[in-house]
């Protein structure tokens, strides 16, 4: 279908995106300081995974973030520096006031080279480095994760021997079955919980037909972080708010124990309205669910 076809092309640029942004990082390690972290806001704010905003990005970093801290965002989810340097990121962030909690990772620099990553992550300021998403010939078998999990178990020691901690983003993939096992079971019996958390995607959680609430009422505190995507009603993204996926219920149950919130759209043709819409829709969902617990 043209539909699922838009979604593999989404992930797959999400994955080159991702692997080109941690290769410049690399090069910039040798200039790197002593990390200082950036601490995160102390009570649920809306925050925004900059995937939805790549593009200025690539063009303006320091005028996009500029742009996202005026709209109201407070925190932000890095996938990718740009070009730009650790401390160049980190002197970013302090100029706009806004804090990055998190950064997404690829899998192949996790498996195979995650020091880098893991220096530049603490030069930023980052409390999670994420997995982001695994390639087709790296999830064909439950042995496949099985293997996964344990590569996310050494990577979360070596994630908190530097202060920080791992997790791992889902999309549908991991919640259809292989030969009747759902590869997310596995890497959640297979994960240590004090070493891997997840990052839980709604839009791919409910692609997949999953009972979200069912999902996290398993271990509501493995799951720590939280992608703010809505779907339309044919089955596709959409400005959070505009589409279908009621948050506020989700968020507002006894199970939801996520710590941070980043809106995201993977195809927003107008980034910067995509923002604008998601935060003022998540800020009144958030003040609502902090409302009706009090």
């Amino acid at each position: 279908m043209m539909r699922k076809r838009i979604f593999e092309d989404s992930v797959l640029s999400r994955r080159n995106f991702i692997v080109g942004g941690s290769l410049a990082t690399t090069a910039v390690l040798a200039g790197c300081g002593q990390p200082q972290a950036v601490t995160s806001a102390a009570q649920p704010v809306p925050g925004i995974q900059l995937y939805t905003v790549r593009e200025p990005m690539a063009r303006n970093m320091a005028g996009t973030l500029a742009r996202i801290a005026e709209i109201g965002y407070k925190e932000v989810e890095f996938a990718g520096y740009f070009d730009k340097s650790p401390a160049e990121v980190r002197a970013i962030l302090s100029d706009t006031g806004l804090a990055a909690p998190s950064t997404h990772v690829g899998h192949d620099v996790i498996r195979d080279n995650p020091g880098p990553a893991i220096e530049a992550g603490a030069e930023v300021g980052h409390d999670w480095l994420v997995l982001n998403w695994l390639a087709p010939d790296q999830r064909e078998t439950i042995d496949q994760y099985k293997r996964w999990a344990e590569v996310m178990n050494r990577f979360g020691e070596q994630a908190r021997a530097a202060g920080m901690k791992a997790a791992w983003h889902n999309h549908d993939f991991e919640l259809m079955p292989i030969d009747g096992t759902v590869p997310l079971d596995i890497l959640m019996e297979e994960c240590d919980p004090d070493l891997v958390k997840f990052e839980l995607d709604l839009f791919w959680a409910e692609k997949a037909g999953t009972d979200i609430l069912a999902l996290l009422a398993r271990d509501p505190d493995r799951f720590t972080m939280c992608h703010v995507k809505d779907m339309d009603e044919s089955g596709n993204m959409a400005d959070v708010g505009t589409g279908v996926i009621d948050f506020r219920s989700i968020f507002a149950s006894d199970v939801s124990r996520f710590q941070h919130f980043f809106i995201e759209r993977d195809d927003a043709a107008r980034p910067f309205k995509t923002a604008a819409v998601g935060h003022a829709t998540l800020d009144n969902v958030l003040q609502a669910v902090s409302e009706s617990r009090q």
